[in-house]
């Protein structure tokens, strides 16, 4: 199906609704990167019979917390690129108050942890920008 088709009225035609599927697409890595980064933590769930898998002991607590998150991360990033895809969608463009905020969730990985991929977001909010600017709104 085109990404140019909208049902608001009035709305720009988008080239691509491409900020959603980058999100999806980082949800996903996120979310498939698990068991490399995060294997022992896994385990540890599956070990401790999955249901209360996390906080059952303190041994190996902080490894099942970092799987449990980043995998939670990654399914609620999926969920954002799909709500951003269907606003795209809908609207023609990505709202510039998208981009502001993957400004802020790149400033804020970047600034605590410097050496990771925070800098996808930076990206994605530059997307966002040059759609919301393409709509004639505010960037």
């Amino acid at each position: 199906m085109a990404a140019t088709r909208s049902t608001s009225a009035g709305a720009t035609p988008l080239a691509r609704p491409v900020v959603g599927a980058v999100l999806v697409v980082v949800g996903i890595v996120h979310t498939l990167a698990v068991p490399l980064f995060y294997g022992d933590g896994l385990d540890g769930i599956v070990n401790a019979g999955v249901v209360n898998g996390v906080e059952r002991d303190a041994s190996g607590l902080a490894e099942r917390s970092a799987a449990f998150w980043y995998v939670s991360a990654g399914i609620a990033l999926v969920l954002l690129g799909v709500l951003v895809r269907w606003i795209e969608r809908r609207l023609g463009h990505t709202p510039a108050m998208v981009g502001w905020l993957l400004v802020i969730l790149a400033v804020w990985g970047v600034v605590l942890i410097p050496a990771s991929p925070f800098w996808v977001f930076g990206l994605a909010a530059v997307l966002a920008f040059r759609s919301a600017r393409r709509s004639g709104g505010p960037a």
